[in-house]
C-alpha cells in the first residue's frame, strides 16, 4: 500500500491533502527516515509519528460574503468576480479564506475550501464547516461526483456541443498559465453545450468531468474559441465566464443538493452586447 494511502486510512477525518503537507513535513517517518507520499509500504516496515496541527498564515477579516445555501455541516457562496481564494503572491488580504476565517473558520485546513474558482470567475464554491464534511468533499470531488456547470461568453460561432478532451500542461514560456498537449500532461475532458448563437460570439454551458487549474479557459483557448474578456488567454479584464449550477449529494445527510443561480448583472450586459452586435 502507498504511504499516503495507509495514511488516510488511519486518518479517515482528514482530507488527503493534509496527509501529503504532513508527509512533505516530515510529521511521519519509515524505518525512521522521512519517505515520500508514493513509498510503497512492506509489512516490516516501522511508521511513527503524529500529524501536526495545521496553522493558516492568514488573518481573519470582516468581509461579506453571499451565502446561497448552509447548513451545520457546509455553506455554499457565491464568489463574485475579482475576489482571490487563496491568499498568494501579491495577495495577502481581500480573500475567500481571510473572509472565512472572519467567520470562525479557524479550525479547518484552508478555512474548509475543497475546490477553488479563478480569480476572474464568479460563481458558486462549496465551504465544508466540519472536518468530516470536508474530508467526504475532497474525496468526492477526487471521484468527480459533485456536478458543476458554468455559463461562458466565447469569441466566434461554435459549430455544436462537443466533449473537449485534451490533456494538460504548465505553459513551458509563461508559467503563470496552461496550455494543452498530446503528449503527457494531466487528463482534462469539458463538455461543452451551445446555448445561443449571436454574431461574433456564442453562449456555451460548460459541465466539468475533470477539474484542472483554468480547464476551460484553456480549452476554449484549443478551440479558436476563448472566454471573453479573458486577461491571460484572450484580451479585456471583464472574464465572462461564471459558476452557475452545483449538483451533488449531501455528503453528510444524502439528501440530493442542486443549487443554481442567475449571471450576474456584468455577464448579462455583455451577452446584450453580443446579441446587438452586428
Amino acid at each position: 500500500m502507498r504511504f499516503d494511502k495507509y495514511l488516510c486510512e488511519l486518518y479517515p477525518t482528514v482530507t488527503r491533502s493534509q496527509i501529503v503537507a504532513g508527509i512533505k513535513r516530515g510529521d511521519f517517518t519509515v524505518n525512521g527516515a522521512v519517505v515520500k507520499a508514493g513509498y510503497e509500504l512492506r509489512a516490516t516496515d516501522v511508521v511513527a509519528g503524529t500529524l501536526q496541527p495545521v496553522v493558516l498564515t492568514a488573518e481573519p477579516e470582516t468581509l461579506s460574503l453571499e451565502i446561497v445555501y448552509e447548513d451545520e455541516h457546509l455553506m455554499v457562496i457565491n464568489k463574485p468576480r475579482g475576489m482571490v481564494v487563496h491568499p498568494g503572491a501579491g495577495v495577502k488580504s481581500g480573500t475567500v479564506l481571510n473572509a472565512l476565517l472572519g467567520r470562525g473558520q479557524d479550525h479547518l485546513e484552508r478555512a474548509g475550501i475543497v475546490h477553488r474558482l479563478d480569480k476572474n470567475t464568479a460563481g458558486l464554491l462549496i465551504v465544508a464547516k466540519t472536518t468530516a464534511c470536508q474530508s467526504a468533499l475532497a474525496k468526492m470531488f477526487e471521484q468527480h461526483t459533485i456536478q458543476r456547470t458554468y455559463w461562458g461568453l466565447v469569441d466566434g460561432r461554435v459549430a455544436g456541443d462537443m466533449t473537449i478532451a485534451k490533456n494538460i500542461i504548465r505553459h513551458p514560456q509563461r508559467r503563470t498559465i496552461f496550455t494543452v498537449t498530446e503528449n503527457g500532461g494531466r487528463r482534462a475532458v469539458t463538455h461543452l453545450k451551445v446555448l445561443e448563437r449571436f454574431a461574433r460570439h456564442t453562449l456555451c454551458e460548460f459541465t466539468l468531468e475533470t477539474g484542472r487549474t483554468h480547464q476551460i479557459r484553456v480549452h476554449c483557448k484549443a478551440i479558436n474559441h476563448a472566454i471573453v474578456g479573458d486577461p491571460e488567454y484572450n484580451s479585456g479584464n471583464g472574464q465572462m465566464l461564471e459558476a452557475v449550477r452545483l449538483d451533488f449529494t449531501h455528503p453528510m445527510t444524502g439528501v440530493p443538493v442542486h443549487l443554481s443561480i442567475e449571471p450576474t448583472k456584468e455577464f448579462a450586459v455583455m451577452r446584450d452586447k453580443c446579441y446587438h452586435l452586428r
